[in-house]
């Protein structure tokens, strides 16, 4: 269970563990030692990690909320066409309809040069 300090440092915390110590109520002198303490108690790092993928999924649409925007835009008939043809597009290319498989099967082994600057010149 962590105390206050440590609660208001997963709060405060975004990336700098000696402002968020600050911030959390550790004097400046130890903030930094404080600071570097708390990221190596598992607890905090795991407040700290939930936080952020709370964030991350709450700012970042998910593929099927991407899939169901461009589904409405697809099919709203209000919607100008080219904005409709142009979800279908993205729609599609979410789903792979427009890949190309291709078979390639060969017994040798491709030999790949790097030259790096201008090619020398053999002398004869």
């Amino acid at each position: 269970m962590l105390n206050y300090r440590q609660r208001a440092f997963v709060e405060a915390y975004c990336g700098d563990a000696q402002a968020a110590a600050i911030a959390a109520g550790y004097s400046p002198k130890t903030a930094k030692v404080v600071g570097c303490r708390m990221l190596k108690n598992p607890e905090i790092v795991g407040l700290i990690e939930a936080r952020e993928e709370a964030r991350a999924s709450a700012a970042v649409a998910t593929r099927e909320e991407r899939q169901a925007f461009w589904t409405a835009v697809m099919r709203d008939a209000e919607e100008p066409m080219k904005n409709r043809l142009r979800a279908s597009e993205l729609l599609g290319r979410s789903c792979g309809d427009f890949l190309e498989r291709v078979q390639v099967s060969t017994t040798e082994v491709p030999t790949i040069h790097v030259i790096f600057g201008d090619p020398v010149e053999e002398a004869e």
